[in-house]
């Protein structure tokens, strides 16, 4: 067997310097995520001390973030594809953690919309760089493990801003706030923004301790920007297909993600102190979903199947319904909804690794926008759709706030069987899509 085969990817990275690469991106998706999370603990005390009104409180978490984020991905992909990874990837963790100080000096609505729109900004950044970056210095058959271990940031970031969150929510507000020099008093909500942001800033410096393009790969880019359409016409049924099945699984897990606190508070009575704690302990369980995505998908494209990556979503797929109809509409028991909940979690992540096979079927230079366009289309379906018509089946559907669980088994159900339809749909162009990418690599001589 060749050892340097096997430890080392055809650009010559090291197992230990892949497995570094792959460790700070983590980090920094985990800090991404805690920043973007941690304004929803907070909505009481933002509404009161802003004095604004349910619908403005959704448009700074929703809209402000999401729309932005979305709207910046395709840009921000050319950028990638163009410019300097590591300089893209410090501006954009220092935007987001300065955006995120910034929300915690915010004393108006609009100040606070304004800095949201910066976190979405800078984020816009990391994730294109991450998948690309990944691609191009893993092997093959462990790059979707690599971005599955790198997607664990994000229930990791979420479950740390719970947890952080309430800790320093509680402390600062027993000692009534903060007051820094120039700035003058603050909040206890504005210190959390405070405390959670400002290190972020540090962690962009570790973007220079990992690889960039290389320098010819810079300069095709540069000439590849007219590729890009073409590409996507090319290949618009395998990126419909493929990328719109992962995003409708996205629209469930969002859903869940944004009502599940409501159904346990509103049919079961448990106190908010209490679902803080529950939840984060359900959104850790994603990890194993992520790590099941990689291992299977790279396992089975290893073995030769070209679509390995959209099987074991396709497979948990019905699951995924059964458990929700089970769990949110005929369940009265709150132990069995939290393990139909723990479970589910783990098969909504599973999915993750579709974005992987799309950066495999397409060439280095267009995978910053390639993964910007996967990311766009999963926030922009998932946070615009997902707790929008959860919502619209509580108030128009069963008219009942406490009826928001069978809502959500509703919504999963008919979105599950359409992604259902689209991972089936998408199996043959995902073949042909790998197949075309590996004989242009024998044809440029890659």
């Amino acid at each position: 067997m060749n050892l340097r085969k096997v430890t080392e990817n055809h650009d010559g990275t090291s197992a230990a310097r892949q497995r570094y690469i792959v460790g700070i991106l983590l980090l920094m998706y985990v800090f991404a995520y805690m920043d973007r999370t941690i304004l929803s603990l907070m909505v009481d005390p933002i509404k009161h001390s802003l004095r604004i009104s349910d619908i403005q409180f959704s448009l700074v978490h929703g809209v402000a973030f999401g729309l932005f984020y979305a709207l910046l991905g395709l840009p921000m992909g050319w950028i990638v594809d163009r410019f300097s990874k590591r300089w893209v990837l410090f501006w954009g963790i220092f935007s987001w953690s300065a955006a995120t100080v910034s929300c915690g000096l915010a004393r108006s609505f609009p100040a606070l919309v304004l800095s949201r729109f910066g976190v979405g900004a800078g984020e816009a950044t990391l994730v294109p760089v991450a998948y690309t970056t990944i691609a191009r210095t893993l092997p093959k058959h462990r790059t979707a493990m690599g971005i599955a271990i790198f997607s664990m940031g994000s229930v990791t970031g979420a479950a740390l801003a719970i947890g952080i969150g309430g800790y320093l929510i509680a402390w600062l507000t027993r000692i009534g706030g903060v007051s820094l020099p120039l700035v003058g008093h603050l909040e206890p909500w504005q210190g959390v923004f405070l405390v959670v942001g400002a290190p972020g800033i540090l962690v962009a410096l570790l973007a220079f301790t990992l690889p960039d393009a290389p320098r010819d790969q810079s300069h095709r880019s540069a000439g590849a920007s007219e590729a890009f359409l073409p590409f996507v016409i090319k290949n618009r049924a395998y990126l419909f297909f493929s990328v719109g099945g992962l995003s409708l699984t996205t629209v469930i897990a969002n859903g869940m993600n944004a009502w599940m606190p409501a159904l346990l508070m509103r049919r079961y009575g448990l106190p908010v102190s209490e679902v803080g704690l529950v939840m984060s302990i359900v959104i850790l369980n994603g990890i194993f979903g992520f790590a099941a995505s990689g291992y299977f998908a790279d396992r089975l494209f290893k073995a030769g199947h070209k679509d390995g990556h959209l099987l074991p979503v396709l497979i948990c797929t019905p699951f995924i319904i059964l458990l929700s109809i089970v769990g949110f509409y005929f369940s009265t028991d709150v132990r069995l909804t939290l393990i139909c909940a723990a479970l589910l979690l783990p098969l909504l992540s599973i999915g993750n690794a579709i974005a992987a096979h799309v950066q495999l079927s397409t060439p280095p230079a267009l995978r910053g926008r390639l993964a910007a366009l996967t990311v766009a289309a999963q926030h922009f379906t998932g946070l615009t759709l997902g707790p929008l018509l959860v919502a619209a089946v509580t108030d128009h559907v069963f008219r009942n706030p406490i009826d928001v669980g069978r809502s959500m088994a509703v919504v999963a159900t008919g979105v599950g069987l359409l992604s259902g339809v689209f991972y089936l749909a998408a199996r043959k162009y995902a073949r042909a899509a790998i197949q075309r990418m590996e004989r242009d690599e024998i044809g440029h001589g890659s």
